[in-house]
């Protein structure tokens, strides 16, 4: 299978398949929130070196934020110890399973 990966400001993929399912480890302490946006509620957190399943798609928020040295609108669906929501993009990289 091909791979994803987000580093800085970068995305490369692989055209995922239909089923593909993917990994994000946070490279800083991220919070998990309930929306696309740094006022989301936070739902819970992704340590440093932790990982979680992701969503292969980026999704797109409505405002920039500055996170990890990097101003983007970047965002990433992921789901931990069942709780599902989003982490900023900046912060995390991505490999397809």
């Amino acid at each position: 299978m091909g791979a994803a990966a987000l580093v800085g400001a970068s995305f490369v993929a692989a055209a995922p398949a239909a089923a593909a399912s993917c990994t994000a480890k946070a490279l800083e302490t991220v919070v998990i929130r309930s929306t696309t946006s740094t006022g989301g509620t936070a739902l819970a957190q992704l340590n440093k070196g932790e990982s979680a399943s992701a969503s292969c798609t980026m999704y797109y928020g409505a405002d920039s934020y500055e996170k990890c040295g990097i101003v983007s609108k970047r965002w990433v669906k992921v789901t931990r110890s069942g709780v599902t929501g989003y982490v900023v993009g900046t912060c995390v990289t991505i490999t397809q399973d």
